[in-house]
């Protein structure tokens, strides 16, 4: 009987290692805090569409009245599945997105659940939420929609470390150079894993700015 029960003992203590270490590897729903869909919308939406929800048309449509346009169920369908250069939010909970969309059409919403994800992910969610409209991350990666008409290409990021440190690239994002936005919304924290996630990219560009002769203070080159 005793040598069951230590058994059961140890097979339960080994269950819980297991799926803690599992859990802190991959997302984590801290269900002890609450965060409101407003809060979740700065932190994932209005680098795009503005604190204010105005946009930038075409490229980022107003959400000022979205609710006119849509219904909630539509809108959190959206932030699910993402729409041309619009990324997917699926990494996000039901609740976070509920939230969300609760907050667009109006409500004061919350959400039990705060997805938080390993650094590099969370940078790299961020990267596509924030940048990826404009910037590559290799050479051979797709041209981003959002610079078809320009003059001039926003630089690609893979390998951001080899060119710039993080104090620089902090710098740029607060600016906000050229057509590019200012990112002052975005925590410190969130800028420094999107830069750790672009350091994560090899990258064979020869990223040197200072030849590009036009005079922006944004990373610009023509490629």
């Amino acid at each position: 009987m005793k040598n069951i029960f230590l058994i059961s003992s140890i097979a339960i203590v080994s269950t819980i290692f297991i799926f803690g270490f599992t859990q802190k590897q991959g997302s984590i729903n801290n269900l002890q805090s609450a965060i409101s869909g407003e809060q979740l919308y700065q932190k994932n939406c209005s680098s795009c569409h503005g604190i204010e929800r105005n946009g930038n048309p075409p490229t980022f449509p107003s959400l000022v009245f979205i609710d006119k346009k849509m219904s909630r169920t539509e809108i959190n369908s959206l932030l699910k599945t993402g729409r041309n250069i619009m990324p997917s939010f699926a990494h996000l909970s039901q609740d976070e997105r509920t939230a969300i969309s609760g907050f667009l059409v109006g409500e004061k919403t919350k959400s039990k659940t705060i997805t938080e994800l390993r650094p590099l992910e969370n940078g790299k969610n961020l990267f596509v939420a924030n940048c990826a409209s404009c910037h590559k991350t290799k050479a051979d990666d797709p041209q981003p929609l959002d610079v078809q008409n320009y003059g001039m290409r926003p630089a690609i990021l893979g390998g951001i470390d080899k060119t710039r440190n993080f104090e620089s690239f902090e710098n740029i994002l607060n600016m906000g150079p050229c057509y590019m936005p200012s990112f002052t919304n975005l925590e410190k924290k969130d800028k420094n894993e999107i830069y750790a996630y672009l350091a994560t990219i090899k990258s064979f560009v020869n990223n040197d700015y200072r030849r590009r002769g036009n005079g922006c203070r944004m990373n610009c080159a023509n490629r």
